[in-house]
């Protein structure tokens, strides 16, 4: 099998690097600034324990790739970024194609499957940083993430324990899993706070508001029928094998949506994290007022470049308050 990774940021970089460093065959599907210099220097994947520069095989956008059979593709582009990505795969790919959705939300899998036959969700828990082309930092050790596999929405196959066991080869901890839905459910359920974060600061985390926002997700995901307290405990298990340190003085900036917004790149993950709460709700008849503010807020604030952190916690009960 030879992985095609799809988006070289936080993710996908470190996937082919260190598919690429155990010797299996690869390719990084990059764009822009990000292709050019790993196209010239190789791709930079900084831990704790050491930083390699890897001259992984690298191509200049989904529409240069020369699939091959037997192919797998690893997606690790941003939700938002995950329809544009597939008009271009569709055009050069067979409905067989095998598809790893290596991304947040639970959006990415049922977009993937309107085309693909075999899609296959990845839960990723890793505590990277991607703020500067070519380069990303993991800030956990000994494995540099936690990187799951089942078929979606459920089930284990040959191919689902090929890629777990390529990726725990490569350094992650990785296992195949039935459950695979269940768990990025559980996830979700930590990433709806990215948006409290990116407004107002990691000190947001421990404000009512962000207890208001995952009330309203279980609320939401046990009315759509998920066991929420499975989901729950699958996540946090597994995320206890990531173990966060610095990497020297650096230490992580803040969580992908923080890193969006900081990076100026004009767009948010929020409306597949928050957004899918928010869906829910009107679709189950419940109310989720700080779930559609964050969301609403946190896509302004990518819209305008505003700096992240930059909204009060009271500014936004404030607006709250009015809003009832």
């Amino acid at each position: 099998m030879r992985v095609v990774v799809i988006g070289a940021g936080a993710i996908g970089a470190p996937i082919a690097a260190g598919l690429f460093e155990c010797g299996h065959p690869v390719v990084l599907v990059a764009r822009g600034k990000n292709f050019e210099v790993i196209k010239r220097d190789g791709v930079t994947v900084a831990t704790p324990d050491h930083t390699l520069r890897s001259k992984v095989d690298v191509v200049d956008g989904i529409s240069s790739l020369n699939l091959e059979p037997g192919d797998a593709v690893v997606l690790s582009v941003k939700s938002q970024d995950t329809a544009g990505a597939l008009v271009e795969l569709v055009s050069i790919a067979s409905p067989a194609l095998v598809v790893f959705c290596a991304q947040n939300g639970v959006a990415n899998e049922r977009l993937v499957s309107e085309h693909f036959t075999n899609t296959y969700g990845v839960c990723v828990m890793s505590p990277a940083s991607y703020l500067e082309p070519g380069r990303v930092e993991v800030f956990s050790s000994p494995v540099i993430g936690v990187l799951d596999v089942g078929r979606w929405p459920t089930g284990v196959d040959e191919t689902a324990r090929e890629l777990s066991k390529l990726l725990s080869d490569s350094g992650f901890a990785s296992m195949a899993t039935a459950d695979i839905e269940t768990l990025k459910w559980g996830k979700l359920l930590s990433n709806v706070l990215n948006a409290l974060e990116v407004l107002c600061g990691p000190s947001a985390m421990s404000d009512e508001l962000a207890t208001r926002v995952r009330d309203e997700a279980r609320a939401c995901l046990s009315a759509h029928g998920v066991d929420v307290a499975k989901a729950t405990s699958l996540a946090d298990d597994r995320s206890q094998l990531v173990n966060y340190h610095a990497i020297g003085s650096i230490r992580r900036v803040g969580s992908s949506s923080w890193q969006s917004v900081l990076r100026g790149t004009g767009n948010v993950e929020t409306d597949y994290l928050n957004g899918e709460i928010v869906g829910l709700g009107r679709r189950y008849g419940i109310d989720t007022p700080v779930n559609e503010l964050v969301q609403r807020r946190a896509n302004e604030m990518a819209r305008q470049g505003r700096a992240p952190g930059s909204v009060s916690i009271v500014e936004l009960r404030d607006e709250l308050t009015m809003g009832t």
